[in-house]
């Protein structure tokens, strides 16, 4: 291969620049020239393209976000007609042969479930694709961890231990709404690591009196104040999840959201304690990330090209126990999810006496 493009799609996080520095530098060292494709799959349709040069990825390792810009929204193999509401069509071949056009060979695409899963469509239409796995949630079975996961959990940690601060000076109960979707593991991870008292995960229906006895407990105790860290998913037993909006031309239609204001009214009518909700939101994708998503985006940047380039396309690269690993295109997109009976911080947590509200 000559020519390669590389895109990242679906919600940001950090850590996405230092796979497209890994990228073009390995690139650059092999001969081959990049082209970015800007703003995910509205790019690869709209053909909005721009080559990469060593100067464009200098020092970008840094910088939170991505430098080729992101959507959460289109997909390529349903994508809206221009000027026909409620219409959608198949541009796959079409955006392929632009890329063809410029003389573009293979691509790597960075993203989470939905992103990927398009990723699979391009490569079964004849371009070869290599994925990258990113999200805060953790929940893509590709890769344990994935980019962007450390600095959501450095970045809600940080959050939570200044609202302690605050919470103490005025004797409240703070419930504090992390992202996730169906996944637990920022909340556990970022709830244990910050000191909360209650955390509360998708994976396991929260009982609001056991939560409300606990913030009693607590209060009773002689302790200031009581931080709960809420997955936006999680939910009481017997109801729903709290949904914020429905988007309906988006892969995850199901916006979570208002689970923090929702639990937080209704503790502070059921304990008479002073209760406020803060919602995290994405302040957890933001700012720059961690050593630990520049080193994991850049080895999963440099690997994912050694693959394309050696035409071992069709994957999507990871790492499980700090060691790089592939695995075919899956044909579904399950989450992984928090096995709560096997895990090490949620034995440890019970046994500190933090409570799951169950």
């Amino acid at each position: 291969m000559k020519k390669i493009a590389i895109m990242t799609a679906g919600g940001d996080c950090a850590g996405l620049n230092s796979v497209i520095r890994a990228v073009v530098l390995t690139a650059h060292h092999r001969g081959v020239e990049v082209v970015g494709i800007e703003d995910g799959y509205i790019g690869f349709v709209e053909r909005k393209y721009k080559p990469l040069t060593l100067n464009d990825v200098d020092s970008i390792e840094t910088k939170g976000g991505t430098i080729l810009g992101s959507s959460n929204k289109e997909c390529p193999f349903h994508y809206p007609v221009k000027g026909k509401e409620g219409e959608y069509e198949d541009r796959v071949q079409d955006s392929i042969e632009g890329l063809r056009e410029i003389g573009v060979e293979g691509m790597i695409v960075v993203g989470g479930d939905g992103t990927l899963d398009s990723a699979r469509v391009i490569h079964e239409a004849g371009m070869p694709v290599v994925g990258i796995p990113k999200t805060i949630d953790n929940d893509m079975v590709a890769s344990e961890p994935t980019i962007g996961f450390q600095t959501a959990i450095e970045n809600a940690v940080e959050a939570i231990r200044k609202l302690k601060t605050t919470a103490y000076s005025h004797r409240r109960v703070i419930v504090t709404e992390l992202m996730g979707r169906t996944s637990g593991y920022l909340t556990l991870y970022a709830g244990f690591a910050s000191g909360a008292d209650i955390i509360l995960l998708p994976e396991q229906d929260y009982n609001l009196k056991v939560v409300c006895q606990k913030v009693e407990e607590i209060m009773q105790s002689g302790k200031r104040y009581v931080i709960i860290a809420a997955a936006e998913a999680c939910k009481e037993q017997g109801k729903e999840e709290t949904i914020s909006r429905i988007v309906s031309d988006s892969f995850e239609q199901k916006r979570y959201g208002g689970i923090a204001a929702k639990l937080s009214a209704e503790i502070e009518e059921m304990t008479g304690y002073e209760s406020r909700p803060m919602v995290l939101g994405h302040l957890q994708r933001g700012g720059e990330p961690c050593t630990s998503d520049i080193l994991l985006g850049t080895r999963l940047g440099h690997y994912a090209i050694g693959l394309l380039l050696d035409k071992k396309a069709g994957y999507i690269v990871g790492t499980k126990e700090n060691t790089l690993v592939k695995m075919e295109f899956p044909k579904t997109r399950e989450p992984r999810l928090l096995d709560l009976e096997n895990n090490d911080i949620c034995e440890a947590a019970k046994d500190m006496g933090i409570s799951f509200g169950v």
